[in-house]
């Protein structure tokens, strides 16, 4: 065998939507914990606190990369019943697992939907106020860039996002030159630095 069929070998496949899929329906590749230590990985966190002024009664919120909903039902609270929150991951355990807690929990303002960030056509073009992406670009290993158009699709001309990294290279996939790119994009409202890895947004005046 020649160096360049070695090379050719050894090479990683890239990955693609099926990858994505399979990788994303195991809580450890996934790197969202499993279930049970959702509500324990939350303990200190102080996501709500730096969101809480942007989101109100009767808003939609979209919560993409949803994982186990501990945050679609936090939000769900927060724009009560007559506002909507879209739950949105690409792992079908997850989504059922929160339709499951919905329905026993009386939720009627959640909606689930199984699919990658990076296709949103269940949600119409400027209809949500604010996005909540926890975590949810770091962990995509493709068609980031399309999600971020997605994000800009569907919220509203006067709405917020809120972006945040989980993990940063080699755990996660955005680097800090590509979340820089990502960012001028947006109106940055607030933010920590890269460290801290998280934003809020809004749409760039036209």
């Amino acid at each position: 065998m020649n160096s360049s069929e070695e090379t050719h070998k050894e090479r990683p496949e890239k990955p693609t939507k099926e990858t994505e899929v399979l990788r994303t329906s195991h809580w450890l590749l996934s790197r969202r914990g499993p279930a049970f230590l959702d509500p324990i990985f939350r303990l200190g966190d102080q996501t709500i606190r730096h969101i809480e002024s942007y989101v109100e009664k009767g808003q939609v919120v979209a919560d993409l990369g949803c994982g186990w909903g501990y945050y679609s039902f936090v939000l769900a609270d927060m724009v009560g019943p007559r506002g909507k929150v879209y739950a949105v991951d690409l792992a079908k355990k997850c989504i059922l697992k929160i339709q499951r807690r919905a329905e026993k929990g009386g939720y009627h303002n959640i909606e689930t939907y199984v699919s990658s960030a990076s296709d949103l056509s269940i949600i119409k073009d400027r209809s949500v106020d604010f996005v909540f992406a926890n975590g949810l670009l770091c962990s995509m290993a493709i068609d980031r860039q399309s999600a971020v158009a997605e994000i800009k699709r569907i919220l509203k001309l006067k709405g917020h996002a809120y972006l945040s990294l989980g993990a940063t290279p080699p755990l996660g996939y955005v680097d800090q030159t590509e979340w820089e790119m990502i960012l001028q994009g947006f109106n940055v409202d607030m933010a920590g630095d890269f460290k801290e890895k998280w934003t809020l947004v809004s749409h760039i005046a036209s």
